[in-house]
Formats: C-alpha cells, structure tokens, sequence
C-alpha cells in the first residue's frame, strides 16, 4: 500500500478550557481512498476535518506521536511556509455554505480570487457557468453577477462543490455536502466525487450522518465517539459492518439520522 496523504497517531487535544476534544486519535487517508467519518455530534468528526488546514483553534494544547499531512508535519503544514501548499492541495466544502462567501461581494469577483489567490490559476468563466448549470443551478449568468446573500443555501452549497470539483485537490474535505440538495442534484455530486477520487487519486473525507449515502459512496469507515476512533474497517459490496458493540447501535439507529 502507498504511504498516506494524512497520518496522525496517539493525538490528543484539548481546548482552552481543559476539555478533552481527542482521546488517543488515530487515523489515515490514502490516495483514491473515499473514507467517511461518522460518529454523534461532539465525537471530533469536524475538528479532525478543520485541523488537516491547520485550524485547531487558539490557544488549545495538543500532543501526538506523529502528525503528517502529504509528506509535511503540523509546524509546517500549519504555519505561514504552507499556506501556499494547503491552497494549492486541500479543499473544504462546510456544512454551512453561507461560511464559505462573502455576503456583500459578487460571485465572480469572489470566485476570480478564489483561482488567482488560492489555486494560483485561472478559469474559463465559461466552463464555472457550465458546470453550475449541469449541476442544476439556474439561470447561473445571473449567479455569476449576484452577491452572495442574494443566492439561496442550495445555491451556495452546489457553488462551493463546483471549485471542488473544478480544483485538482490532493484532499477533499466534505462536510454533510449534501444538505439541501435536491435527489437529482445528489446523485450528480455522488457520481463527480467518486469519480475525482477514482481517476484523480485524490483523498476524499466524507463526513455524514446519512448511512444510506456512506454505503454508496464510502470505501472506508471511521466511526468515531468522545474523540476516539472506536473503528475503521473498509465497506465491501456497500454495506456497513461493524464489529463493536457502539458501531452496531449506530449502523441499527440509522432510521434515525437525518
């Protein structure tokens, strides 16, 4: 097997109020590799995703065996000589669209220092409209002209999965990435990230509490809980299977999640 683009062992964080976030974390990312974090809400799921950009928060303490994101330990990757690195190789899309815009700037203003600022590039607009359009965004000319807090969360939210999907990340980063899509739309996202993945080698991180989509779409699980990874096992034949007692309650209240 390659070596890792993510490998983190025995991490332990906590805030600045001294509550513990990770319990002994473990955890990889592979090239090609779909692998979907699960877990409640408050297991570290999140702040695993955020700290492979450096963001683990100011003044919280933290302590590993070993911390290496493509090739780069935490110091590096985490301090002004990476930034150019991470805008180039890692890509987050959050769970709450309205996170990733400028409410009071234009679309394309926004998405043109997106490419020249981040991925140190240019893009055709043309080819931006045309896959916003393929996504099921309409009229996307208009889009384009509109200010951020004139577009609907959807919007937003097929928006930022586009540069996703037009960057040639390392690591993707999803986090609940379809919240508020329609079917057909999911459908379409599922399909491009699993091909980006497939042809690309890219590492994906899917977090999701939606078991129905990890089995279609994940090659690998972690089920994480108080900040400790309880297991990760691949999924074959899209099924989950857990083998402890918590990953089971999990895989049985999945009529549950949302």
């Amino acid at each position: 097997m390659s070596e890792p683009l993510v490998s983190i062992r025995s991490a332990n964080l906590f805030t600045p109020q001294g509550i513990r976030v990770w319990n002994d974390l473990n955890w990889n990312l592979f090239s090609g590799e779909i692998h979907s974090l699960i877990g409640e809400s408050g297991s570290g799921k999140t702040t695993l995703a955020y700290s492979l950009f450096g963001l683990l928060g100011e003044n919280w303490k933290y302590n590993f065996v070993s911390w290496n994101v493509l090739g780069h330990d935490l110091s590096y990757w985490a301090g002004r000589a990476g930034e150019e690195l991470r805008g180039r190789s890692i890509f987050l899309v959050p769970q709450n669209p309205n996170l990733a815009f400028h409410p009071y700037r234009k679309m394309k203003d926004q998405i043109k220092d997106f490419f020249e600022l981040g991925l140190r590039s240019s893009q055709d607009p043309k080819e931006i409209l045309d896959l916003w359009k393929e996504m099921g965004i309409s009229r996307p000319e208009e889009k384009w002209n509109s200010y951020a807090n004139g577009l609907s969360g959807g919007e937003k939210q097929r928006i930022c999965l586009s540069l996703a999907f037009l960057g040639n990340y390392r690591i993707l980063v999803l986090d609940e990435p379809t919240t508020g899509l329609d079917a057909n739309t999911e459908k379409w996202v599922l399909r491009a990230i699993r091909k980006k993945s497939e042809e690309g080698g890219m590492g994906v991180i899917f977090i999701s509490h939606d078991l129905r989509i990890v089995e279609s779409l994940a090659s690998r699980i972690t089920i994480m809980k108080e900040g400790s990874t309880i297991e990760s096992f691949p999924i074959k034949d899209r099924k989950i299977e857990p083998t402890t007692e918590y990953g089971k309650e999990l895989e049985k209240a999945r009529r549950f999640f949302l």
